[in-house]
């Protein structure tokens, strides 16, 4: 899983929730190796904003990968991610019933473009709409900065 070695380490995050009014977040990631898995952790600001862990791993090393996700509302979805080049996409798993009594209502992905000194990761959450979840428009931007740079 080496596609994922430029993510590793701990990050600050800020973004802005645009809802009236709109929210500002801020809070801090971690994106760590366990054995063969990754460990992605987030905490925000405001309480609104819920606290998550992501267990990233488990396919062919060279493919996407699964990523199992838990928040502290009770909420587990299944997403798959890679990193491509500079660009780090996450997207719901082929399966998953997004439109189902436990999904969101929508389809979502992110696509974070990494900066080349792989300090910065300018992001974005999406929902796709629709009946196929394939009209897409933007939830909210996020960035990630890293701390230990």
């Amino acid at each position: 899983m080496t596609q994922f070695d430029r993510l590793i380490g701990e990050w600050h995050v800020e973004g802005e929730i645009p809802i009236e009014p709109p929210m500002k977040v801020s809070g801090e990631s971690k994106l760590e190796r366990l054995g063969a898995f990754i460990v992605f952790s987030s905490s925000a600001e405001p309480a609104d904003v819920p606290d998550s862990l992501s267990v990233i791993g488990g396919a062919p090393d060279d493919g996407p990968q699964p990523m199992h996700y838990f928040d502290s509302r009770g909420v587990k979805r299944l997403f798959m991610t890679a990193v491509d080049g500079s660009t780090w996409k996450i997207w719901r798993a082929p399966g998953e019933d997004w439109n189902g009594p436990d999904g969101p209502g929508f389809n979502q992905r992110f696509i974070g473009e990494i900066s080349a000194d792989g300090g910065t990761i300018e992001a974005r959450w999406e929902r796709g709409m629709g009946e196929a979840g394939d009209t897409w428009e933007l939830d909210f931007p996020i960035t990630y900065r890293r701390k230990d740079a």
